[in-house]
């Protein structure tokens, strides 16, 4: 049955994309916000086809510019985030496949960033704030890899400067994927969520499917003032410790 809510669903998918993505994507290029809420939708669409269950804990952010930071898991991260409100991602130049290959990427609205020309930092920085600037939250994976689900890897610092570009707030975000085929998900489950490693995509999806569906709960932490903290480490640094105890709180039987 899995299988089949896939196969009758990706057409499905991909018709959402060829007749809403072209308008919103001129709607970006020009500067206009018309059809923001056509990526959770898309988002949301997918959730359904893959039988991922969203729930939300907590609040978006206050008004302003906002770099929403969140654990990096799976490929899972973003369906499940780009479902719950507009947002911008950063992510990788090679980044496609087919559930987020460059036509849905772009529909998203995404920042590209090359991790091996550390020169472009900068730029990608600045195009991060922009967007932020613009009304749109941008997404940032500050571990910059996925990890196997159990712990958080050290945050990276390199992208915060954007949010003290932007000003505004940084606010954390923790995905924790709590159930698997409606059971509660143990350390020795993880790797049938966490996407790492030399792991394949497409097994990976196959055994996805075969679960018996996924639940997730997000959890938005305190906006974290950008003024408050002197340089960018020191930002990496309180952002870090505050989703440490996100998923402190989050595990809590």
């Amino acid at each position: 049955m899995s299988f089949a809510r896939v196969v009758l669903g990706l057409p499905l998918a991909g018709l959402f994309l060829a007749i809403l993505g072209p308008p919103r994507r001129m709607a970006q290029a020009r500067g206009f916000r018309w059809g923001r809420s056509t990526p959770p939708m898309f988002h949301r669409l997918l959730c359904v086809i893959l039988r991922v269950k969203v729930r939300r804990l907590g609040a978006p952010g206050v008004e302003g510019p906002r770099l929403i930071v969140s654990n990096h898991v799976s490929w899972l991260d973003i369906p499940v985030l780009g479902s719950l409100e507009p947002m911008t991602f950063l992510a990788k130049k090679e980044i496609g496949g087919p559930f987020l290959g460059r036509q849905a990427a772009n529909l998203q609205g995404v920042v590209y960033v090359d991790r091996q020309r550390r020169r472009a930092i900068p730029k990608v920085n600045a195009d991060m704030a922009a967007a932020m600037r613009a009304g749109e939250p941008v997404v940032l994976f500050a571990e910059s890899t996925t990890s196997d689900g159990v712990r958080l890897l050290t945050f990276r610092s390199s992208h915060f400067e954007a949010a003290r570009a932007a000003g505004g707030v940084v606010q954390p975000v923790f995905l924790h994927f709590k159930r698997l085929g409606g059971l509660a998900i143990g350390r020795r489950d993880m790797p049938q969520i966490a996407w790492y490693g030399d792991m394949a995509f497409l097994p990976h999806l196959f055994a996805l499917l075969a679960s018996g569906g996924v639940e997730c709960d997000v959890h938005y932490g305190a906006p974290i003032r950008v003024a408050d903290h002197g340089d960018r480490k020191a930002l990496a640094r309180a952002t870090e410790t505050a989703m440490r105890r996100l998923a402190e709180g989050a595990r809590k039987p």
